[in-house]
């Protein structure tokens, strides 16, 4: 199973620009949701900074926009991506089918180990994993720095939409 660089296709560029929008869009959206509820209790309080409740909602606004900000640090992969151009494409194999019940949360993981380290192991639904076996051969297309996962099929299937998360 060889994995190898590959250039970008049009249509690969337009989905690494659509996925970095979206993450932007989203850090903004939380950003000023946060501040907007930061405001609302500011006026709650009377305006009184002094007030501990104010106190911990500010904090907490500013931690919650702080790591927004280092979210948007990690997007550099995106353009990185955009500039070098690059993705890995090819085939590879499950290594090991994992499952995890977490018991703190009550959530279960449902992961896949492929045999390419650049690919890394990949967490699906359920009832998408039931149907993936040790062995089994996907071919993969991925950009080389952000991971962002431009394909995952098998027998021309499309499991990309079948990832959790």
């Amino acid at each position: 199973m060889a994995v190898t660089k590959a250039a970008l296709t049009e249509v690969d560029i337009q989905s690494l620009k659509n996925k970095k929008k979206n993450n932007s869009k989203m850090r903004i959206t939380i950003s000023l949701i946060s501040t907007l509820s930061l405001l609302m209790v500011y006026l709650i309080v009377g305006f009184d900074t002094s007030n501990s409740f104010f106190r911990f909602f500010a904090g907490a606004v500013i931690l919650i926009n702080s790591a927004l900000i280092l979210k948007s640090l990690i997007d550099t992969n995106y353009d990185n991506d955009l500039s070098e151009k690059q993705k890995y494409v090819g085939t590879v194999k499950v290594k090991k089918k994992e499952y995890w019940y977490d018991n703190e949360d009550n959530s279960e993981i449902f992961m896949i180990n492929f045999d390419e380290w650049r690919i890394g192991n990949k967490s699906f639904k359920e009832e998408i994993w039931n149907t993936i076996n040790e062995g089994d051969e996907f071919y993969v297309e991925q950009a080389t720095n952000s991971g962002f996962l431009i394909k995952l099929e098998k027998d021309n299937v499309d499991f990309k939409a079948g990832l959790a998360r």
